[in-house]
Parts: structure tokens; sequence; C-alpha cells
């Protein structure tokens, strides 16, 4: 089957963008209820107005519920996806536990998908959310090649992977730097990116590199499609809904053209945005930093020559681009960025281009266009039709009559009864001039016409009553309305009490000891189990882990008769005694009694159970070949490394090895 193509819309200009351009499901969210809840977004009073909309055009539609929700919010939010459900959404993109076991258990019916914020990266957190009754799993960023074969052989849902737009550098949904630095937690969609601001990496006080040393590229899988799809993709994801509409309208065009095997203009997403491309993790641990934390555009030019004025200078580019006014432009000297302006005057000189600025730009300066304002007003006036054919009878004596073919259904519409013509009778041209007249059909007209006349005010009234029944039957509801229910939270969780987390050995009288290990070395696990023999033992399970780690714990879990805390839900698999991690981003009293075990939760969460410093961001590439070279069978790695904010705030730098290594950023 061929992959389908999912785009985002922020608003209803990028909605539009993103249908007219070829996408086959769109996703939105509606404010305080999504991860891009510092946008405009939709609200419940226009999302019929946009899935309508879709509908017409056979795109389907997807609502982001994807936040963590506490015990006196979550009554809300299933509340709103029944609500939307009932307007027509055809899917719903869940995180949280709770929310996704009460939809499941009350209203089966409707059709789920596991958020990437979940970070389902392997076959067994698949299985996991399966039983939950998830149709697809968005996988995380980092999931490999290897991994998606591995899930589309042995289980039956859908796949969804992003490919193209901003790439986190942190672990899905186990990033809480903003949430910890600004209360402004990321599962809450209230992300700060503060990875986007410049850090030095150190080494015992000594500074070894300096920038933006956590900030990723974009995710940029164009030239990887034909794997995705024979991996079994069932669809690709472009992210971007904090993106401006020319974005969505390039990036879902460029990908629309790549699936149907038409020409591919590349250097459009460059334009559109970019921080420079990368495809990810998609073969495992990749550099996937960026020297730059905003658009990067594409160079077009230098600097040849500048002269001062009192009030404006004179720049002239070298460059075969054809840049119009109210384009704008970054320049860059040396590597470092210079400025950005949007010229109002461009006048070509030669081989060179004249702008008149107020800023000081320095001659050799590099020149990157970062938008194209005659692309973007091309792009923004771009409307599709949806074609529908419709063949009109018009016979004498007889009611005009309307057949349509469309949405596997015919439809027939009668009109007036029509009169013989003494004069001006009516013609195809008449008829097809009337048809054109819509916003969205582009209709291919047919005629069986007799000597007949009919007004034009009453054949303009027939394509509307035509035009109005073919838009009802696209966006009717096929499927019955659902009723809301009144939940109670459960009014107890489970807690482990009398319990020590340690990562190496410790004098403690606490009856359950939790390993909390960097190192997963069998020797390592057996020195400690031996030291602590007799009590309650369980293994911190990392939040990442592939098909030979699992089964490289799990064996380790049965060696050793460990219980384990699970910090993804691939840890529920596991078949031991079970405690729900911080990782697991327990919110809410219905995640813990879906997980029905005792839990830990981060110190984001306001239940009231025992809390745990999670790191401030999981790191699947490796710092030590991104800035020091470094290859595996020389690592250099040692404790003291230490990544520092402008603020001088400093994290240490952490490292768990097992198939291949995963960093943290801890206290």
């Amino acid at each position: 089957m061929k992959m389908k193509l999912l785009s985002p819309a922020g608003d209803f200009d990028s909605l539009k963008m993103a249908v007219y351009n070829g996408a086959d499901e769109v996703y939105l969210g509606i404010r305080d209820y999504n991860a891009r809840n510092n946008i405009t977004g939709f609200s419940i009073d226009n999302l019929k107005e946009a899935v309508d909309f879709a509908h017409i055009f056979g795109v389907k539609v997807h609502l982001t519920v994807n936040i963590l929700f506490r015990d006196d919010e979550i009554q809300s939010a299933l509340d709103l996806i029944v609500e939307a459900y009932n307007i027509g959404v055809d899917a719903f993109i869940v995180q949280d536990l709770g929310l996704a076991s009460l939809v499941h258990e009350h209203y089966p019916i409707i059709e789920m998908h596991a958020s990437t914020q979940m970070g389902i990266h392997n076959l067994e957190g698949v299985r996991a959310v399966e039983s939950l009754g998830f149709k697809r799993v968005v996988l995380s960023r980092e999931t490999p090649l290897d991994e998606i074969k591995r899930i589309r052989d042995n289980s039956n849902v859908e796949i969804e992977y992003f490919s193209q737009g901003a790439l986190c550098v942190s672990f899905s949904g186990n990033c809480y730097l903003s949430s910890y630095e600004h209360d402004a937690s990321g599962n809450r969609g209230k992300c700060k990116q503060l990875c986007r601001l410049p850090f030095t990496l150190s080494k015992d006080d000594k500074d070894i590199k300096s920038g933006y040393l956590l900030s990723a590229k974009d995710f940029n899988m164009l030239d990887r499609l034909r794997e995705l799809e024979d991996a079994g993709v069932t669809a690709i994801k472009i992210e971007g809904r904090a993106r401006r509409p020319y974005y969505v309208a390039t990036a879902t065009r460029v990908y629309r053209n790549a699936l149907d095997g038409r020409r591919v203009g590349d250097k459009d997403l460059s334009l559109a945005f970019n921080r420079g491309f990368t495809h990810g993790y998609f073969n495992g641990n990749s550099n996937i930093l960026s020297k730059v934390q905003g658009h990067n555009g594409i160079e077009i030019g230098s600097v040849k020559e500048v002269n001062t004025g009192k009030r404006f200078n004179e720049v002239y580019i070298k460059t075969n681009y054809d840049l119009v006014c109210k384009s704008s432009l970054k320049f860059f000297l040396n590597g470092e960025e210079v400025c950005t302006i949007s010229p109002y005057d461009v006048v070509r000189v030669g081989n060179l281009v004249k702008i008149t600025t107020t800023a000081n730009i320095p001659v050799g300066a590099k020149v990157n266009l970062i938008t194209d304002a005659k692309k973007e007003e091309i792009a923004l006036s771009f409307a599709r039709k949806r074609e529908i054919d419709i063949e009109i009878t018009a016979l004498e004596n007889s009611p005009i009559m309307a057949q349509i073919n469309i949405a596997y259904e015919s439809i027939q519409i009668n009109g007036d009864v029509l009169d013989d013509a003494k004069s001006a009778p009516l013609s195809i041209s008449d008829i097809e001039k009337c048809f054109n007249k819509s916003e969205y059909f582009a209709p291919k007209i047919r005629c069986n016409l007799g000597n007949v006349f009919m007004p034009k005010s009453r054949l303009n009234e027939f394509r509307r009553m035509v035009y109005d029944e073919v838009t009802r039957r696209l966006t009717e509801m096929k499927r019955e309305s659902l009723t809301k229910i009144k939940i109670q939270p459960p009014k107890q969780v489970k807690v482990l009490d009398d319990y020590t987390i340690i990562n190496e050995f410790t004098t403690t009288d606490a009856k359950n000891i939790i390993l909390d290990l960097y190192d997963y070395s069998s020797e390592n696990v057996a020195s400690l189990v031996d030291k602590y023999m007799g009590k309650s033992i369980y293994l911190n399970l990392p939040n990442f882990a592939l098909k030979p780690d699992i089964k490289y714990l799990r064996d380790l879990v049965t060696k050793y008769k460990l219980g384990v805390v699970i910090n993804n839900v691939y840890g529920v698999t596991f078949n031991c005694e079970k405690i729900a991690g911080g990782g697991m981003n327990v919110y809410n009293s219905f995640s813990a009694r879906l997980l029905d075990m005792p839990i830990f939760v981060a110190e984001e969460c306001g239940l009231d159970a025992p809390k745990i410093n999670m790191p401030y961001m999981t790191l699947r590439h490796c710092p030590m070949k991104e800035f020091l070279n470094a290859n595996c069978d020389k690592c250099p790695y040692m404790d003291g490394y230490k990544y520092r904010m402008s603020s001088g705030k400093e994290f240490n730098l952490k490292r768990k090895k097992l198939s291949s290594c995963t960093f943290y950023l801890t206290d």
C-alpha cells in the first residue's frame, strides 16, 4: 500500500495549504490540549469548519490531544475527544496512558494513534500499547530502520514516521529541561526550547567547545522514502504546526511530488526552513547537530562592494538569483551571522544586485536567501478544487436534473420543471459558466439538453442546491454520535515505601533497593546483588533499548531474580515484579490504575506519590563523536564532562552503554 502523507495545520491558512498541496491526512490541535499550545491552533467552535473543509477533499483529520493531564483535567480531555469525534474528527493522537485507557474502555470505536511523546521505539513498546486499542503508533524519531521492520513483521499496528521538520535533541517525552528550569513542561505543550540556546562543553573546568551544542538539524527523509515504504511505514509525517503556511505548502507539495514519482524541488525545502538537514537516527546514531538555532535558507551569493552613506548604505551582491523586493536575506562572515534584512529596493546592475539598507554589512559576507517574496506569493495563492463529474439533463416539461458520482455513490438532484424556450435557450456554455462558480469544486460537465429556457437566477439557485448536497454527502457523519460520560478518579494509587536508589554500594537499612546503573555489566549487577542479599532489588531500566538490549536486560533480570523499574512502555512486557519509574510520565491516577503497580513520578507531576529526579535530557547522539572526533574503539568518555548554559547552570554528562550508548544530562 502506498504511504500516506500527513501534514501539519497550525491554523486555517496552513490547513488549506496542506490540503491544496496534496496531503492525505492533516493533524491539528486545540489550545490547552496539545503539545503546541503556544500557537493559534483551532478551537472547538471552528473545528467543524476545519473538518468539513478537509473532508470535502477526502483528507482525514487527526486531532492532537497529546499532552499529559492531571486528575482535575482528564474529564475535560475526554469530553473534548467525544465532542470532536461527533464533529467528524477521524483519529486522535494521544500521549496520556490514563486518557487512552478511558477512551478504549468507554469508546472503543474511536481511533487512537500513540503519540511520539510516548517514546515508542521498539516492538515491545508497540505490543504494550496494542492492547489499549491503538491503531497506529507514531514512532519516536530515534527509531532506526531495523526496528521499524521488526515492528512491521511482528505487529498489526500502522506505523507513522517523521520525514520532515524539527528534530528534538532529547528523546521523545523525556525532556524535562524546560520544566525544571522554567516550570514549562514539554509534556504539557509549553517547551521553552532551551536546547536552541548556546551551551559550552567542558571537562574538569576546561572549556572544550561552545556554540549551539544541543540545537538539532531538521529531518529530511526525501531520499529515503523507498526504504521507509519497504520497511512498512503507513504514513510519513511532516512536523511543523508552529511553522508558516508557506512552509506547510512547500513541504507538502515536495513530498507529494516525491511520493507520486514527479520531479522534486529539494531546494524549495531548504528555502522553506532548514537548520541543515539530517536523516536523524534512521541508520543508528548519527550527526544530528546544527551550528545554528534558526532558519539558514540557501546561499545565493556574496557581497562584492559596499558604498557607505550618511543614512543608507548601498550593498552590491554578486548573485544569479532573481531576487525580488521584500525577500529576506541573512548575511554571514567567517561562519558567524552578521544580520538579517528585508530590502524594499532591489536593482540589478550588470551581474550584481544592488540593495539599500541601514545595516552595516562587510564586503566578502556570504548571502543566504531565507524568504523569497515572489515564491511565497505564488505558493499562498494556489488553491486546488475537487473534481466531480456532473451530468445535467434539461428537457422540456421536466425538472432539470443533475446526476453526480462521488464518494462511491450516485446522487440525483432535481430542480424546477423547465418550459420550452421561445428565445435564448439554455446552452452548455451557460451551464458550464454557472457551475464553474465554486470555491471547492471543479466540475466536469456533460449535458443532455432540449430546447428549454431557464433564467440565470434559477440556474444559480440550482447550482447552489447541487453543491450544497454534494458538500453534505462528503461531510455528513456516517456513524452514531457518542454520549459524554462522567468519570471518577481512583481514590488511591500504589506507592513504594522504604526504598533507596543507588548506583554503587551504599550502606542502607531500606527494604527495597533500586539499582540506577550506568554500567549494566553482569559483573557489576552480580556484585551489587550479592551485597544487598536479603533485600528486594529492582533494576532501573533505561528509557531507550533496542532488541539486543532488551534481551540482555531480560537475561539479567532472570539470572539475578530482580524486579524492574520501567521508564518506557516496553518495560511493561517484562515478566517480573514492576515499578513505574519517572520516565513513564504517570500524571494522573487513571494512568496509575492502568499500570497497576507502585509508581514513581517526575517532579513536574502533582500526584501524591514518591518523586524521582529524572535526567534533564536523554541524548541518543554521541557528544564524543560530535565534539571530540572520537570513535567507538577509542571512546574518551569518563565522568567529568559537563554542559554549561550562558546563565552558568551546569549539567553532568552521563552515559549508559548497552548495544549502543545513550547519554543523559543530570544534576
